[in-house]
């Protein structure tokens, strides 16, 4: 733990000067920090999309190959561009219609477990048809979708042609408006390649909330991600790395529901921008990030919004990429009493450096800390002890990071009173020596060391006497978790190979290994404790799921999946996970993300609980430990320990609950020595 001097008294007088000066430049001052740019930006309220899907209406008529009234061979670009947009924007589910007399071919995708299928089918699509019935064909491709499902939607028209069906009955208006059940960030684009947007089909775009019109030169085929078409959705870690793919300069704006969330500088540099985050900032805020439209030389944009990126900030609560993992622990601290914090801080953060380390404000006299954490490892752990205070007072910790950065910590409430014997002392800042109190000191050094040896005797008489009285309950710290960061799930694509893969929030990718014949623990096999439960088996018709529990929801589509359900490979499931029923609310409480089953180590007098998935380390203190209560873990509720010189006892253990040592099936009996690994067996409910 690095040591910081305390900071002299700032000088207020010249202080005070400045800002008086300040108060009278506050005209020319205020010209020095840009307002934010008048873009049109609104989050919406209520549910927000969750998922990204691109619907593309494609025109094969022969004119996109040249022929007839065609002006130039483009189709097989329009076709690269499609992919081009796929391997940029990476859209969660993608449609592909195509059109000419009418509409034909409609074709789905689940991304990117389909990008395959995508590709083959697209090279092999050719442009065949002839006329153009476009509107009649854009109303019988938007009328049926659907705007539910958690997507946003992003509509594009890519024709070299203008409606040419005689006696249609379907207007440019109804055509354009045909999307009814659309979000509030869903988009259409009408893109015109060497043609001109028919007038009535401009008035059309210009009257829709929705819709934007696009004309490209002759020969010419867009950039159906750098021309700003169409929204967005990104995950974001990183304060500092926003997304912003965007010319330098570019105006910016962001519209959040959270007080203080904003944009450090409303322009983009080097296709990023930066966030200022308020502390405490919850996991997975949303915002909106707004740019104007920006499209390539020769091209003419009608109508429009900016162009909208949906963020869902996943900065953990001090918004800083670090994830707070015991929000509930109670950081009200009597004298000898301690608190854990347990966080898990994101790959961006540089947690390497002799930089990192606790710092206490002056005057943080009785609170003692330290940070913890193993090499290597996301994870770790700031331990608090109240030491003894004079005063009664709240106190902000900072982490100090390996960049140089600091991190303001939650507040610490200090009790007074003097800590009980045994409590390590308090480090302190070191102040600037007083000669006056050096000259003191070695007058009463003699009285100092008698009288340490008086208090010495009366703690030890008084550590025997409380030795002989009941224990008194200590205050539960969640012990520390020493692992990987537990995946979150989005997805899960059985592919046409028979291969399992799991497709996380972030758009990765991750296959995982189940057997052809018999049952297997999706969970278990894929060492992800959410989906812990979760059993399946594959046949020759498919992969049949056995078992989901009561807090997933798995879907295909629209339909919930079920306990006997038949999944047919090429098939891409959405997964939803109700995060709350397997944190430390479950039976197993801070243990819960270990899996089952449970393995006991012993280091001395250290425990270990061992899962699949990680490690929980306990020290065990002289008296009686119920392990139920240290883990807050009711299934464990009645398991209790103790110290026995260098090693633990076996002092209860609740009925219908076994510990065995490996390979043996005589159960341990209280009063026995654990041994360095046993098996934990829980009662079946």
């Amino acid at each position: 733990m690095r040591v910081f001097p305390r900071r002299r008294q700032p000088l207020y007088g010249p202080l005070l000067a400045l800002a008086l000066c300040a108060e009278l430049w506050a005209g020319n001052a205020s010209a020095l920090t840009p307002a934010p740019p008048s873009i049109s930006c609104a989050l919406p309220s209520g549910p927000l999309p969750t998922r990204t899907r691109a619907v593309f209406l494609l025109d094969t008529s022969g004119s996109m190959r040249g022929f007839g009234d065609g002006k130039a061979d483009i189709f097989k670009r329009v076709k690269q561009a499609i992919l081009a947009y796929v391997e940029s924007a990476k859209p969660d589910q993608l449609e592909v219609m195509t059109f000419d007399s009418g509409l034909h071919q409609h074709r789905s995708y689940q991304l990117p477990g389909d990008q395959p299928r995508l590709a083959s089918d697209l090279k092999a699509l050719t442009a065949e048809g002839s006329n153009t019935y476009l509107y009649s064909s854009l109303n019988a491709a938007l009328s049926p979708l659907k705007g539910d499902g958690g997507f946003m939607t992003n509509v594009y028209v890519l024709t070299d042609g203008i409606d040419n069906e005689v006696g249609g009955k379907v207007t440019a208006q109804q055509a354009i408006s045909s999307f009814k059940n659309r979000g509030p960030l869903d988009s259409l684009t009408y893109i015109a390649l060497g043609t001109a947007i028919p007038q009535e089909a401009q008035q059309a775009i210009l009257h829709s909330d929705y819709a934007s019109g696009l004309t490209m030169p002759v020969g010419g085929v867009p950039d159906l991600v750098g021309d700003g078409i169409g929204t967005g959705r990104v995950i974001v870690t990183d304060a500092n790395h926003v997304p912003a793919p965007y010319a330098d300069g570019t105006p910016l704006n962001l519209s959040s529901h959270v007080s203080g969330l904003d944009l450090l500088d409303h322009t983009a540099h080097g296709g990023v921008a930066s966030l200022r985050a308020p502390a405490r900032l919850p996991y997975g805020t949303p915002a909106l990030l707004c740019a104007p439209r920006a499209i390539t030389p020769g091209a003419k944009l009608i109508g429009g919004r900016p162009r909208y990126t949906l963020l869902e900030l996943n900065l953990g609560q001090e918004g800083t990429g670090m994830r707070w993992l015991n929000p509930g622990a109670d950081r009200a601290l009597n004298p000898g009493e301690s608190v854990t914090l347990r966080y898990w801080a994101a790959p961006t953060l540089n947690l390497e450096g002799p930089l990192v380390g606790l710092h206490l404000p002056a005057g943080a006299n009785g609170l003692d800390g330290s940070v913890e954490r193993l090499p290597s490892s996301r994870f770790f752990t700031v331990r608090l002890r109240n030491t003894g205070s004079q005063v009664s007072q709240n106190i902000t910790p900072r982490l100090m990071l390996g960049s140089g950065r600091s991190v303001e910590l939650p507040a610490i409430s200090v009790g007074t009173g003097t800590a009980p014997a045994g409590t390590p002392p308090n480090v302190l800042a070191p102040t600037e020596p007083d000669p006056s109190v050096q000259g003191r000191r070695g007058v009463a050094a003699w009285k100092i060391g008698l009288l340490a040896l008086v208090l010495l005797g009366l703690a030890l008489l008084g550590f025997g006497l409380l030795l002989r009285r009941a224990r008194r309950p200590r205050k539960p710290v969640v012990p520390q978790l020493i692992g990987t960061a537990i995946p979150t799930v989005k997805g899960i694509e059985y592919g046409e190979d028979r291969l399992l893969s799991l497709v996380s929030d972030r758009g990765e990718v991750s296959s995982v290994q189940t057997p052809l014949g018999g049952p297997f623990d999706l969970g278990m096999l894929a060492k992800v404790p959410l989906l812990s439960g979760m059993r399946a088996e594959q046949n020759l018709d498919g992969m049949r799921l056995l078992n989901i529990p009561a807090d997933i929801e798995v879907s295909q589509g629209t339909r919930l999946l079920h306990a006997g359900d038949l999944i047919r490979p090429g098939t891409l499931l959405g997964v939803a996970i109700a995060q709350r029923a397997r944190a430390p609310h479950a039976p197993l409480g801070s243990l819960v993300g270990l899996g089952l089953p449970l393995t006991l180590r012993t280091e001395g007098v250290t425990l270990h609980v061992c899962g699949p998935y990680g490690v929980h380390a306990l020290m065990i203190h002289p008296g009686i430990t119920d392990l139920g209560d240290e883990f807050r873990a009711p299934a464990l509720t009645g398991l209790k320990v103790s110290v026995s010189g260098p090693n633990i006892l076996l002092a209860d253990l609740p009925h219908g609950m076994t510990i065995t040592r490996p390979g043996e099936d005589a159960p341990l009996r209280p009063g026995t020595y654990l041994p360095a690994e046993s098996l934990l067996t829980l009662p079946e409910a």
